[in-house]
Parts: structure tokens; C-alpha cells; sequence
């Protein structure tokens, strides 16, 4: 990293998904500006300021952004570690419910893991183990979520219930009964751009471009997510693409409240990624499943990543 040297500015350029880098501007020595430049660079540098104005009111320092990640204490008989990196939290995340904050968490040993998800006004807590048809998962939520933004972070205090579907096998997976904590997104982005699906599923057409997008490129990796809204018919729809990464083939889910439509494609370069954009390239995508015969989607379209 760059050090700061008081009289250089700093700007940050975005990495794909979780790095940064700055350019640096030269000191102007000019006689008159050298107290002005220096107490700017302070500033820039994340020293506290209490600079005045000509007529003598002060100007208070600007408030320094939190670090992305988040902590958090749980009670029950789950043993999750309670300190989650910025790589693992998830910010301005769009479902049908609106935007949402989502933490990934585990247990040390990793044979447990699962999602902290925060809504305006409610927490999700949901908890599995093991892998196809030995995988297990319980399910809690409770009230109590405060300070909510779902682009900077959010505080959360509450007292969980059990609220695993019924028919869900739970294992030994043990019990949550409560759970407090905050989370910060940092300098974390969304991402954007103009990604159009068109075409139709077995539940009717697809149509329009993604809104409410979020674009998650990992550094380093050859992949790119893309969540976002759109339309299946008169229904609201949420959206997830991706895939083509290590033989995968490429992919799209859509669901409404009521149904799940899923379209694959196994043919090459459906999409780049490169410079931190993800271009598809008219994509061409078949339903799977169930009554899904003759049913195909289009998608293309250019997206920023997020950080």
C-alpha cells in the first residue's frame, strides 16, 4: 500500500469485488498555501482536522467510514465463530423483499455454515450441514434490527424462534436463541450497468432489464455474479447469472414467490470479464425441468463490477 505523505492527495480506483490503489497529487509550495495543503493532507491521510474559515468558524473533520466486516454474539448451542471478514459480508443484496445485508458464517471445524440475513426490520439466521441427500438445515428469525442502510451496514438485537419449514430434516444441528451484533460495508459498491433479459419461461415471458443490480466479480477469479430484478409475466422476479467458470456451464435463476425457473447453457464464451466489466454477449439460455420444453431466454448487455 502507498503510504499517505502529507501533501498528497489520495483517490481511490475500484478492484473487482474485495485492493485498492491511489494516485497521488504533488505538493503545491506555494508560501501562502503550505498551512491550507498540509492540513488538507491531514485530512486525506485520516488525521483529525479542526481548520477555520476566514471569519473564524471552524470546519469539523470529516467522519472516517468503518472497516466492511462484522461481529456478532450468538446464545444457543451452535458454536459459530463470531467475527466475519469483509470478503464474507454481502451489501445492498436485491431480493423481493427489498434490498438486504447477508454475512456468511461457520463453525471452526467448518461442518456447519450458513447465512446472517438483515432486513429493515428482521434477522435471518439459516444453518446447514452436510451435502446433497444428507444435507440438513434449520432456520431462525426474530425482530430487532436497528440503523439499517443496506449500502453501509446495520446493528441487530433480538431473540430468535425456530422457524424451519415443515418437512425440512434438521440433524443435530443444535439451536439459536438469540443473536447480537453489527456489520459495516465499508467502501464496498454494487456495481451496475445495463444487463437485458428477454424471452420466455414456463410460467410466461421474461422481460426487461435487471434492476437493483449487484455485480460480484472475486479478485482472481474468471467469473462474475450478477443479481438483480426483473419481470416473469405481471410477477416480480429475482435474477442470479453467472456460471462458465472451470467447465461449468453458463446459468440463470429466476423465481418469483411462487416458482423457480432455471436456464443453462453449455456453449463457450457466453460472456468476458475483463477491466472490471462483464459483457454478455446475446447469450442465448434453456429452461430446465419440468414443462420447461422449447422455453429460452436471452441475455446481453454490459455491468461494472462492485468492490
Amino acid at each position: 500500500m502507498t503510504p499517505c505523505v502529507a501533501g498528497q492527495g489520495m483517490m481511490p480506483v475500484v478492484d473487482p469485488r474485495h485492493g485498492r490503489r491511489v494516485t497521488l497529487f504533488p505538493l503545491r509550495w506555494a508560501s501562502a498555501s503550505i498551512a491550507v495543503a498540509a492540513a488538507l493532507a491531514l485530512a486525506a491521510c485520516g488525521g483529525a482536522t479542526n481548520t477555520s474559515t476566514a471569519a473564524g468558524t471552524p470546519t469539523p473533520a470529516s467522519t472516517p467510514i468503518p472497516a466492511a466486516g462484522g461481529q456478532f454474539t450468538a446464545t444457543g448451542t451452535i458454536p459459530l465463530g463470531t467475527t466475519v471478514t469483509a470478503d464474507l459480508v454481502t451489501c445492498s443484496f436485491p431480493s423481493l423483499n427489498g434490498l438486504e445485508i447477508t454475512m456468511q458464517v461457520s463453525t471452526a471445524d467448518q461442518s456447519m455454515g450458513g447465512y446472517i440475513t438483515l432486513t429493515p426490520n428482521k434477522v435471518y439466521v439459516r444453518i446447514g450441514e452436510g451435502s446433497g441427500t444428507s444435507y440438513t438445515q434449520r432456520n431462525f428469525s426474530g425482530p430487532g434490527v436497528t440503523d439499517f442502510n443496506a449500502s453501509t451496514g446495520a446493528k441487530f438485537n433480538t431473540q430468535l424462534v425456530d422457524d424451519t419449514p415443515s418437512g425440512q430434516s434438521t440433524g443435530t444441528i443444535g439451536a439459536l436463541t438469540a443473536i447480537s451484533g453489527s456489520v459495516s460495508c465499508g467502501n464496498k459498491t454494487p456495481g451496475g450497468g445495463a444487463i437485458i433479459i428477454t424471452g420466455n419461461s414456463s410460467g410466461g415471458p421474461v422481460s426487461g432489464a435487471l434492476t437493483s443490480m449487484l455485480v460480484s466479480c472475486p479478485a482472481g477469479a474468471s467469473y462474475a455474479l450478477i443479481n438483480g430484478l426483473t419481470q416473469v409475466g405481471s410477477s416480480p422476479a429475482s435474477v442470479e447469472i453467472g456460471g462458465g467458470s472451470n467447465g461449468e456451464v453458463y446459468f440463470a435463476s429466476i423465481s418469483t414467490t411462487s416458482a423457480s425457473y432455471f436456464f443453462t447453457s453449455s456453449a463457450a464464451g457466453l460472456y468476458t470479464l475483463s477491466g472490471g466489466h462483464v459483457i454478455w454477449s446475446h447469450a442465448v439460455l434453456t429452461q430446465s425441468g419440468s414443462g420447461a420444453a422449447g422455453q429460452t431466454i436471452t441475455i446481453t448487455g454490459n455491468a461494472t463490477c462492485g468492490t
